[in-house]
């Protein structure tokens, strides 16, 4: 029996790293989603995204009750023109950044599940290369007029 203990106690402890939670070195803030407008169903969401860790960090999905989908996107000029491409993932570097902003990298936001109000919040899950997840508050905003 003292076998069997010692025996299960060394398999504990041996299994301990991989029940241990594995922290994200990954920091938002400025985090916005901007209110569709009226009649639309997609829009566009913004963020700044801190990589705290020694190892570069890929956004690789962003998830959310309030939307049907989330892709990543960024803008490229084709021709002289302006068009968005989705892209598989955005890299936070270590010790760095990644902006995502008007014209740039951004998040596109498709078929809201509720109705979006200014002023109010809806939560964002960001997906990592490393399997790591970050919960954050987006605010909602309204889109600038033009």
């Amino acid at each position: 029996m003292k076998i069997f203990s010692t025996l299960l106690l060394g398999c504990m402890l041996l299994a301990a790293p991989a029940l241990a939670v594995v922290p994200v070195a990954i920091e938002a803030d400025e985090v916005i989603v901007r209110v569709p407008m009226p009649g639309r169903t997609v829009t566009a969401g913004y963020m700044t995204l801190r990589n705290l860790g020694a190892e570069s960090r890929q956004l690789t999905a962003v998830q959310s009750e309030a939307f049907e989908r989330i892709e990543l996107h960024t803008h490229t000029h084709v021709d002289g023109m302006m068009r968005m491409i989705e892209v598989d993932s955005i890299e936070v570097p270590a010790g760095g950044e990644a902006v995502l902003r008007p014209g740039g990298l951004h998040l596109m936001l498709f078929e809201p599940g509720l109705v979006l109000e200014e002023d109010g919040s809806i939560v964002l899950q960001l997906q990592f290369d490393d399997g790591t997840e970050l919960a954050v508050t987006a605010r909602l905003v309204m889109p600038p007029r033009r």
